[in-house]
């Protein structure tokens, strides 16, 4: 609503997802929003047409829903035309934790960074988003933006800077690097004092953003030769991880990497996302030592 104001090209879209989140909105813009009811294919499709009439859509709805029923719309619609359309997916990862594996969303890295011309970005925390949509509004690319469900903690202090394509190094450490995207941030930060207690000295760095990736932060991290763990609420095939690994593999770095993530399996845990995670390992600080054995 703030960049609302002073930008008339921005366009809200939403496949029913109006109830108690876009009321505001809807009243003092009512000609830059649209409820399409549950036609996520037909909502991308109109997201294309406002953005080559040249509009700013952003599309917002649970993260499953709106990436894969209209799967080929947004391979064509958006990716191929380069239309300037925002996707935004809510839910992230197990955040719906107690609606099953129906509205869990493991797999949206795998299948969006493999359609070229799209950015992704999953922020960490409110401090992330914020900068995040406020920097993709000037940026003339489709994107996809994975949320979590809301009022999640936060990890970075109110005046850090973040920009998109750029990893944000969140604390230094001699003998391990962690790799995090996304709010489980929160969670590994929580495990930092652990770590210490076992005699890690353990670094963390945020990639908000998957898609491009920092290689020059990558780059410089080849040449420390630190251990590297990545960290994701995705499913261990096609994420973050998979990313970083291929890159790494490709300037034969000497740094040994092991990834933590959701097993490529669906979840049938119904319950809070902390009971998910914990079922999977990603709640408790791991046993370093042996996980690099």
């Amino acid at each position: 609503m703030e960049q609302a104001e002073y930008d008339d090209k921005i366009f809200l879209l939403t496949p029913d997802m109006g109830f108690s989140v876009f009321e505001c909105y809807a009243k003092k813009y009512p000609m830059r929003f649209l409820n399409t009811g549950i036609a996520e294919q037909n909502t991308v499709g109109i997201a294309a047409g406002l953005a080559l009439s040249g509009f700013k859509p952003f599309i917002y709805s649970i993260a499953p829903f709106v990436l894969m029923r209209c799967y080929e719309q947004i391979r064509l619609n958006a990716a191929y035309m380069k239309a300037n359309i925002k996707i935004v997916g809510a839910g992230g990862g197990v955040a719906y934790g107690p609606a099953g594996a129906t509205h869990h969303i493991i797999e949206d890295f795998a299948i969006i960074k493999v359609l070229p011309n799209i950015k992704i970005c999953a922020p960490a925390d409110p401090v992330e988003a914020r900068q995040i949509f406020k920097q993709c509004i000037s940026i003339e690319s489709p994107m996809y933006i994975r949320l979590a469900k809301n009022n999640e903690p936060l990890v970075h202090a109110p005046d850090d800077v973040i920009s998109i394509g750029k990893a944000f190094n969140l604390k230094s450490g001699d003998d391990i690097e962690i790799i995090t995207t996304g709010t489980i941030t929160y969670r590994v930060t929580e495990w930092l004092p652990e770590l210490q207690e076992q005699g890690i000295s353990a670094g963390l760095t945020i990639f908000h953003t998957i898609k491009p990736l920092d290689i020059n932060y990558l780059d410089e991290l080849i040449g420390t030769r630190k251990d590297i763990l990545i960290i994701e609420e995705h499913n261990i095939t096609g994420g973050l991880g998979e990313s970083i690994c291929l890159y790494m593999k490709e300037k034969d770095a000497k740094n040994r990497i092991r990834i933590l993530g959701i097993p490529d399996k669906y979840s049938h845990y119904v319950g809070s996302q902390q009971l998910i995670l914990n079922k999977y390992g990603l709640y408790n600080a791991p046993d370093i030592n042996k996980i690099f054995a």
